[in-house]
């Protein structure tokens, strides 16, 4: 728990009177967005969000058809898996209903792509679309970037609190784990074979350790990554 303290904010122009501000800053900031900017709301293993509820109320008149994507559902997501482990690829969005894969990767990092699902697992698609990089290295140029951009110039712009918690972020910093990835990508195929309460749309991000799971119900989970299979035993039968 962080210790009460005071920070100066920089003087305003008008020269109004030096204003203050503690470590009630530093927890709305940490706490008050669903996953903000230092990740999921400390002390938590997943927030939930309901969606529409006429989407909820509904759901029984709905019933779940078969997109192109499920019948290869176990291909796309071994390639997703291997994606992530063996490319510069750092964050991907899997759309069973729309059988679509949105990719984020190191080498363009304020750009992320878009790939059909069956496409992906076509022979010799994913060497053209891919780079290779190994998981350690990939790590590391995302921490170097990060560093780069938030105690460079930029930094000026950024308020004492901020300053504060992403310092503290950077130092201890802990994303996804390789090892967690297979198990993670795996889960989704069980979810999505739920009768009734099915996975819609999932996302894993190796950098903020988390996972979202969407579902027919409109409802959402955000998941840390390092929990996520034992959230899906817990909440499968």
């Amino acid at each position: 728990m962080m210790t009460k303290k005071q920070t100066r904010l920089p003087k305003p122009v008008d020269s109004a009177p030096d204003a203050t501000v503690d470590d009630d800053q530093n927890m709305r900031v940490l706490h008050e967005a669903i996953v903000g900017a230092f990740g999921l709301p400390q002390g938590k293993l997943f927030v939930s969000v309901k969606g529409d509820p006429s989407l909820r109320e509904t759901v029984a008149l709905r019933p779940r058809q078969e997109s192109r994507m499920d019948a290869e559902a176990g291909k796309v997501l071994e390639t997703c898996e291997w994606l992530l482990r063996k490319t510069g690829c750092h964050g991907i969005y899997i759309g069973f209903n729309s059988s679509e894969v949105r990719t984020e990767s190191v080498f363009n990092p304020f750009n992320y792509e878009i790939h059909d699902a069956i496409a992906l697992i076509q022979p010799g698609y994913v060497e053209r679309h891919f780079v290779r990089v190994p998981y350690q290295k990939k790590m590391e140029i995302i921490s170097r970037v990060r560093n780069m951009v938030q105690t460079g110039p930029m930094r000026e712009y950024l308020p004492p609190h901020w300053c504060e918690l992403m310092d503290e972020q950077r130092e201890n910093w802990k994303p996804m784990a390789k090892k967690d990835i297979k198990q993670v990508a795996q889960s989704l195929n069980r979810l999505r074979g739920i009768e009734g309460f099915y996975l819609r749309n999932a996302a894993i991000s190796l950098s903020q350790g988390i996972v979202r799971a969407s579902f027919n119900c409109d409802g959402t989970y955000i998941v840390a990554a390092d929990y996520f299979p034992q959230f899906v035993e817990e909440n499968t039968p």
